[in-house]
Order: C-alpha cells, then sequence, then structure tokens
C-alpha cells in the first residue's frame, strides 16, 4: 500500500477528530456553523470515556482556523443552538448480506446552551451517538480538527470527511445518485453543470488551497447522461508542510512520509462515455470494507495473494458465472471469507 504523509499521527488527542464511518455515511442537513461546533465538541472528547460529559467550546476557537468574524456567529448563537439541539443524522443499516435496509435516525445533542457574555458553547452528545464517537476499535476515520474548520463549504467538509475514509485506497467512487443523497442535495442542482460548479468544483478548489488531501475526478457517462464519478485522492504537500510549520506541538516529519505523491488519472475533471457494464475490481471491492488499521497492517502481496486464493476458489466451484461484474462481486465475497478466517 502506498504510505501518505498524514497529519493525524503525531497530533495531541483534542487536536483530532475520530468518527465512525457509519457516521461519516450517514445522513444529516447541519449548516457549516452547525458542523464546526459538532466536529469541535468530538475533537475535545476522551475517546476512552464510557459515557459523554458536558462539553465547553469557545466560539473564537471555532472560527479562527477560516478567519471568520467571530461576531457573525455571536450574533446567530442563540439560533445555531437551537438548531443543533434538533439536529438529527440518519445512519445506514445493513442486513446480513450487506444490503443496505434503512437509515436509523439519532438525535446528537441532549443539551445545547449558550451563556450571554461567555463566549462559548456548552453542549453534551446523546448516549446513543457512543457507538459512533467513543472506544471506537474498528472501521473509523481520523482527521486534524484544524483542517476541517479550514473549510468554508458545506460540501466540502462532507466531501473532505469522505475521502479522508478513503485516503489509504486513493479512490472513491460514487454514483451521481449517491452523492446526492449523502451530500442531502436530491431537490437541488437539478442540471448537473449546476452540481459540477456549485458542488463539486467548489470542494476541489477549496480543498486544494486549505486542507492535507485534494482530489481530482471523473464524471462517467452513459450516452452523454452522468452516472458515476471517480474521485482520486491525493497528498497536498505545500498545505501539510504549511500547517506543520505554524503548529510547534506537531513533529517536522511524519510516519510513511511519501514525498512524491503519484497522479492519478483525472487531473481536474476528466470525462469518460460508457455504454458497457460498469467495471467491478475484487481487490478494490475488499478495501472499500476494511478501517484505516486494516488497510495499513496489508501489504500489497499480501492482498495480491488474498485474491489469487479466493480467485481459485470461485472458479473451481463454478461460482463466477458467465459476467465478469458477478465473478469479480463474487471473488470479494470469498476474499472477506478467508480473510475473516484467516489467523
Amino acid at each position: 500500500m502506498d504510505k501518505q504523509r498524514k497529519l493525524e499521527f503525531g497530533a495531541e488527542e483534542d487536536q483530532v477528530v475520530a468518527k465512525a464511518n457509519q457516521l461519516i455515511q450517514g445522513r444529516h442537513d447541519f449548516t457549516t456553523a452547525e458542523q464546526r461546533i459538532f466536529v469541535s465538541m468530538i475533537a475535545k472528547l476522551d475517546r476512552d470515556m464510557e459515557t459523554f460529559p458536558e462539553q465547553k467550546i469557545r466560539i473564537e476557537d471555532v472560527c479562527k482556523p477560516s478567519g471568520i468574524d467571530p461576531s457573525n456567529l455571536y450574533r446567530r448563537v442563540d439560533e445555531i443552538t437551537d438548531n443543533l439541539l434538533d439536529k438529527k443524522v440518519s445512519v445506514r443499516q445493513n442486513d446480513d448480506q450487506g444490503e443496505e435496509t434503512r437509515f436509523k435516525k439519532y438525535n446528537v445533542f441532549s443539551m445545547c446552551e449558550y451563556e450571554r457574555g461567555s463566549g462559548t458553547v456548552t453542549a453534551k452528545f446523546n448516549d446513543d451517538m457512543a457507538p459512533f464517537l467513543l472506544k471506537l476499535k474498528e472501521r473509523f476515520t481520523l482527521y486534524l480538527v484544524t483542517v476541517f474548520l479550514r473549510l468554508r463549504s458545506r460540501y466540502s467538509t462532507q466531501i473532505y470527511e469522505r475521502l479522508k475514509m478513503r485516503q489509504d485506497l486513493r479512490h472513491l467512487s460514487l454514483s451521481v445518485e449517491d452523492l446526492r443523497r449523502q451530500l442531502s442535495i436530491e431537490n437541488k442542482y437539478s442540471k448537473f453543470s449546476d452540481l459540477k460548479r456549485s458542488v463539486l468544483e467548489q470542494a476541489r478548489e477549496e480543498l486544494k488551497e486549505k486542507a492535507d488531501i485534494y482530489f481530482t475526478y471523473r464524471i462517467n457517462r452513459i450516452n452523454n447522461s452522468p452516472q458515476s464519478i471517480d474521485f482520486f485522492i491525493h497528498d497536498n504537500e505545500p498545505v501539510i508542510q504549511e500547517i506543520l510549520d505554524g503548529n510547534e506541538s506537531m513533529p517536522d516529519t511524519l510516519p510513511g512520509r511519501r514525498e512524491n505523491g503519484r497522479e492519478e488519472p483525472g487531473a481536474g475533471a476528466e470525462e469518460t462515455a460508457r455504454s458497457g457494464s460498469p467495471n467491478v475490481d475484487a481487490k478494490g471491492l475488499f478495501l472499500s470494507d476494511r478501517d484505516q488499521e486494516e488497510i495499513r497492517s496489508l501489504d500489497q502481496s499480501q492482498v495480491e495473494d488474498l485474491y489469487e486464493k479466493a480467485k481459485r476458489q470461485v472458479t473451481r466451484e463454478g461460482e463466477g458465472g458467465s459476467s465478469d461484474v458477478y465473478l469479480e462481486s463474487m471473488i470479494a465475497s470469498r476474499m472477506e471469507k478467508l480473510w475473516s478466517e484467516s489467523p
């Protein structure tokens, strides 16, 4: 696997956000200001706790990384705390076969208040949020809170989280329908050109300027109709160095520094017309279900060996059928089984 230079390794714990992947993939309609408070509260958590404490966040700290004037937030903070108390996240629930069956909704906060003149918001997470934020052992994602707070667009922040979840894989593929659903924009930007300009391009430019990773992308079309988007994830070395230079509490060198990032196809926005079946890669499917720690524990030769063993078994048992897509899907399932049975 490629090594990345990740800011979250070596940072102080209260600078790092840890979220279960299920939560990152969930749906919500947080405004940018609400997201900032939500994520800042997560970073302050002691993740070994059994239950959530009341927490305080200074409005100035939430605004400073992005250069926003805190007075704008002070004027709206009563409204924001009211809204936060009503906010829900919808988390995808799957059956035993991994098929999406429903979304389960959770209230995020059980208490939220602002004391006038204090400059701080006090809040407490709902206990139902514990599986997504406390004692995380697998399938979770880490990122630096100050990087998130630099971003001003709510679409940039949501896309950033999803790309961090896939940073080790360097690739994320989403159907246009799934992108709309995950960003809660099913009823906005009816023209794809508007979505591309206001969501994709805005996020691409902002991450390139401000985040530790950035993306290029490719739009896949069938009969000139956009069907899916391939995101290619790259280390943003100039921004990484800028953040390191401005933060004396972080080490100058990070584990697995990758000096020269390899550019994937799609520098900028590249469009591809497709008329056949979608490409399915068993190794990609298998890796997409691994968390960051599992991916780092695997090297390329292990994945290749697992793939070849699974392919031989599926072929020998005649489960592949005639479709390449079906064959690769069956191999991915067998890789999962072999992985779970390994010592």
